[in-house]
């Protein structure tokens, strides 16, 4: 199904008919994101709007239209993808607005792990780092491909399948007692 994410019934009308078809939801991952390079002084009142309504509506819509058909499963959990951005006020290439939409989704991560624990619902989420993907190849010269690499102690960008993989096991029965937690997954890029 495609939605925006931006439009709380287009999120309730989808996870409807997601429930009714499959009997429930055990599994959100909350993955839609938009990233902004745009400097402080010059982001407009738009590109805000359009951070926030991706980055953290979309999240606030996704679950709050979840829970209903997730109270009381056996293994219901909720992943958001937040952004080593968060950590830091900004990134590589997120700027303060996208690393403050990230740090909210932290934010509503630990207080819906608090909240939602009761009704048998696990939130976590994972702060990916600099991630191979089209969006970041439009961005990332040459010559920052290199400083970055240079500040992963692994000596590789993050992968798609590394944030999958993250997700899965947040997801899953082995990760049965973890609830409000912020995984991150940079290959060391933010301790260094």
């Amino acid at each position: 199904m495609r939605i925006d994410v931006r439009d709380g019934d287009s999120v309730r009308e989808a996870v409807r008919t997601i429930a009714r078809d499959h009997g429930g939801v055990d599994i959100l991952v909350n993955n839609a994101g938009v990233l902004s390079a745009t400097p402080f002084d010059a982001v407009s009142e738009a590109e805000w709007e359009r951070l926030i309504g991706v980055n953290l509506t979309g999240v606030f819509h996704c679950i709050q239209s979840v829970v209903p058909a997730m109270s009381g499963r056996a293994n219901a959990a909720i992943v958001n993808i937040a952004s080593i951005s968060a950590e830091k006020g900004g990134g590589v290439f997120g700027n303060v607005w996208y690393a403050a939409t990230k740090a909210a989704v932290i934010a509503m991560t630990k207080g819906l792990g608090r909240e939602l624990g009761p009704k048998g619902i696990r939130v976590n989420a994972i702060s990916p780092g600099v991630v191979d993907t089209e969006m970041i190849h439009q961005l990332l010269t040459p010559s920052l491909r290199e400083a970055v690499l240079g500040r992963v102690p692994l000596g590789r960008l993050t992968t798609e399948d590394d944030i999958a993989r993250c997700a899965a096991f947040l997801a899953s029965n082995q990760a049965s007692f973890i609830t409000g937690e912020t995984v991150v997954v940079d290959g060391g890029f933010i301790r260094t």
